[in-house]
């Protein structure tokens, strides 16, 4: 194994920062050309939460790889191990039919050599699978926790590219909760995910920080608010007779990210569904004085109609009473007079639009959404138009298409027009200016919203004017992007 080449051991370790976690910048893959990576710990997410493991893989590289390995082939057995996962083959997907083969050849195996040669894949190996593979490997076996063992682990744990598989070591400590626990804190995307599926609090500190803190995440808190809404114990604080203001706000939270299906199991799987939510509707009697605590009731009672809740309709009825409380009017009035709860004002049928209006008008560029309100209902159509060609750029965005992605500050203003562009699907024959700057944009996305939103209006019987007609002839010429360059051949 080349000196040259730094391992992922030394990198993650050169990186830890004095509190134990890594610079938010960090990761272990390369960035592409194209200005994109996936983070760490992305894929294996995916496959834990969405894919799940292969059906009959061939494991039969990664047998041979123990065989030499066993025999104390430790350069052939790391060769082997790099060229298996130079095809892009995964490790997580094949833990288990890997670790019965282990089981079932234990006497043709070497205990001993095997654990030499994973400890020194650990610390030495630049392969980010050769280490995972390493790491399923060292949970088979009896592992001596020794100072470096422990280190090496503690430390590859805190990329969370490898936390899941150190999870898997670790959760056999005997003081595993308290390591699980202190890698939570450390961690923010897929490690903080893996390790709060892991973790078993042991006392009220670790309790409190799932509630609190656990389920929040870069990635998506749905992944993990089930699992601290239970292990946190949320029922019985809401049981409580006194709640704080930060403890409603978190309950409230937590229970939205649980209402729609997810990538999880939500709220109608929970067994305690009915009791929760009818311990926070108590507490929203008394402690609801935001928008958003009104919001969360609105949402409730949607999920609460599509439920078989044994007490449904009594918290249908407690939700109808909040909603229509003078309480929920006068505050949800007051929000939109400051400039926010829009869209909970609209599902209240209360007036929303010449606020909506203004507020776009003042802050364009935190408000752009707001068309999503203002156009479907076909309000201030004109308005918006000339607002949106006023605020961008339209004739230094329209430069000629290019092969750019779009990805980063410098391409904000076109996110902008591809989301004005996109909801003109339902306005045949508006922002026609918009749709022509954003066919001559550089971004590939950004030609194809327009694309899709012409196709729509095709659909709607709109025929396209001259003007749209003599774009889409000329891109059709011009068009670097072959995908792209297909699609024109249908207008």
């Amino acid at each position: 194994m080349s000196e040259e080449i730094q391992s992922l051991y030394e990198k993650i370790k050169q990186a830890r920062q004095a509190d134990g976690s890594l610079p938010e910048e960090f990761s272990l893959h390369p960035m592409a050309e194209n200005g994109m990576r996936f983070a760490d710990g992305a894929m294996d997410g995916t496959v834990r939460y969405h894919l799940g493991p292969m059906k009959n893989p061939d494991i039969s590289g990664l047998c041979r790889v123990m065989t030499m390995a066993s025999a104390g082939k430790f350069a052939e057995a790391s060769n082997a191990l790099l060229t298996h996962f130079s095809t892009g083959a995964i490790m997580l997907q094949v833990i288990d039919p890997l670790q019965e083969w282990i089981y079932d050849h234990t006497e043709e195996l070497s205990p001993k050599q095997l654990l030499r040669f994973a400890q020194a894949i650990l610390r030495q190996s630049p392969d980010i699978e050769s280490v995972k593979f390493a790491l399923t490997l060292l949970e088979t076996m009896d592992n001596e926790l020794t100072p470096e063992f422990r280190e090496t682990i503690e430390t590859l744990a805190i990329s969370e590219e490898f936390t899941l598989f150190c999870l898997f070591v670790i959760d056999g400590w005997p003081d595993g909760a308290e390591v699980i626990f202190r890698l939570a804190q450390r961690l923010q995307g897929w490690g903080r995910i893996h390790a709060v599926s892991f973790l078993k609090p042991r006392n009220e500190v670790m309790r409190q920080w799932l509630l609190q803190v656990g389920w929040r995440n870069y990635v998506l808190s749905d992944y993990s608010a089930m699992t601290c809404i239970k292990r946190g114990k949320l029922l019985d604080q809401l049981q409580e007779e006194e709640l704080s203001r930060q403890a409603f706000e978190n309950a409230r939270e937590l229970i939205g990210c649980t209402l729609v299906e997810g990538p999880v199991p939500g709220m109608e799987k929970y067994k305690k569904a009915g009791e929760l939510l009818e311990a926070y509707i108590r507490q929203a009697e008394k402690l609801a004085a935001e928008v958003e605590d009104y919001s969360s009731i609105y949402d409730i009672r949607a999920f609460l109609a599509a439920s078989s809740l044994e007490n449904k309709e009594s918290l249908q009825a407690a939700c109808d009473r909040l909603l229509e409380s003078p309480a929920c009017t006068e505050v949800t009035r007051q929000a939109v007079q400051q400039g926010h709860g829009f869209y909970f004002a609209k599902a209240m049928g209360m007036d929303y639009a010449e606020a909506a209006w203004q507020s776009l008008q003042r802050n364009f560029a935190e408000n752009y959404g707001l068309i999503d309100l203002l156009l479907p209902e076909k309000l201030y159509v004109d308005e918006i138009m000339a607002l949106f060609s006023d605020r961008l750029p339209l004739e230094d965005m329209a430069s000629g298409p290019e092969n750019e992605l779009g990805f980063g500050e410098a391409f904000a203003d076109f996110g902008i027009l591809s989301y004005m562009v996109q909801t003109l699907h339902c306005l045949p024959g508006k922002g026609e200016k918009l749709i022509l700057a954003a066919l001559e944009s550089p971004v590939i996305g950004c030609r194809n919203i327009a694309l899709n939103t012409l196709d729509a209006w095709r659909k709607a019987d709109y025929p396209l004017t001259p003007a749209l007609q003599e774009e889409l002839a000329k891109l059709r010429e011009i068009e670097p992007d072959e995908k792209t360059k297909k699609r024109l051949e249908g207008f």
